[in-house]
C-alpha cells in the first residue's frame, strides 16, 4: 500500500492464466452450490470476471493453490484504466453474445438453434446471480463493518477474502503470513469472513477478533512490524 493505494509485491501477483483455476476454486469453496452441474460454468464465469476485475486493480494476491482478494484500496489512474478495461470488455462479451444469435438467425439458422444456447446460458447467469446475492444477504457483510472501523480514524482498513485448497495448507498459510506482513507494513487493518468453524478457528490464532458489529465478521488491528 502507498498512502491509501494497494502495491503489491511481484511475487504475490497471480498470472491471467492463473484465474480461471482460481475462479472455480472460489466458487466451489465460497460460492452457494450450483443449481445444477451445467450452471456451474456460469456461475464460475462470475467469479472469473470479478477476480479478473480486481486483479486488472491490482488486488488479488496469490500464493500456488491460495488466492486472497482485497476490496476498498484506491487505485492509481493505471489500475482504474485496466480496471474499467475489463469491465468493458465483461459487457461486450455479454452484448456479442445476445447479438449472435440475431446475425445467426439472419444468416438462414433456425431461431431455436440459434437463440436456444444464448438463452439457456443467459438464464444459467441470471439464476446463479440470484442465488449469489441471496447468500450475500444472508451472511454478514464486512463492507459495512469496514465503512464503521473507517468512520473512527487513525486506522486505515480493508477486506479481504481467503480462498485456498482444502489439500494444500502450506499455500494458504505462506500467503496469509505475507499478507498480514504487508498489512502490518502499511499499518492497515484487516476485516475478514470465515468460511466455516475451522477457518474462525485459525483466524482467531493469528490475532483476529470479532468485529464491533457482528462476530462473525473478524478485524485484526496492525501489528508493529517485527524488529531485525
Amino acid at each position: 500500500m502507498n498512502g491509501t493505494r494497494l502495491v503489491l509485491p511481484d511475487r504475490l501477483r497471480p498470472r491471467w492464466r492463473q484465474l480461471p483455476a482460481l475462479a472455480a476454486l472460489a466458487q466451489r469453496r465460497l460460492g452457494p452450490r450450483a443449481l445444477h452441474r451445467c450452471t456451474r460454468p456460469a456461475a464460475c464465469w462470475l467469479w472469473l470476471t470479478a477476480l479478473a476485475a480486481l486483479h486488472a486493480a491490482g488486488r488479488v494476491l496469490a500464493h500456488g493453490s491460495a488466492t486472497v482478494s482485497v476490496t476498498g484500496p484506491r487505485m492509481t489512474w493505471p489500475r482504474r484504466a485496466a480496471y474499467k478495461t475489463v469491465l468493458l470488455l465483461r459487457a461486450t462479451v455479454s452484448g456479442l453474445w445476445l447479438w449472435l444469435p440475431l446475425h445467426a438467425t439472419a444468416a438462414g439458422v433456425p431461431p431455436l438453434l440459434a437463440y436456444g444456447p444464448a438463452l439457456a446460458v443467459t438464464l444459467s447467469l441470471l439464476w446463479e446471480t440470484g442465488s449469489m446475492l441471496a447468500r450475500t444477504r444472508a451472511t454478514a457483510s464486512p463492507a459495512t463493518t469496514v465503512r464503521h472501523l473507517r468512520s473512527q480514524g487513525g486506522i486505515r482498513w480493508e477486506a479481504g477474502t481467503l480462498v485456498a485448497h482444502e489439500e494444500d495448507p502450506v499455500s494458504a498459510g505462506r500467503l496469509v503470513c505475507a499478507a498480514l506482513v504487508l498489512a502490518d507494513h502499511h499499518h492497515a487493518g484487516l476485516v475478514v469472513v470465515p468460511n466455516g468453524a475451522a477457518m474462525h478457528h485459525s483466524y482467531a490464532r493469528l490475532g483476529f477478533t470479532p468485529g464491533p458489529l457482528h462476530p462473525g465478521v473478524l478485524i485484526r488491528h496492525p501489528h508493529a512490524p517485527a524488529r531485525a
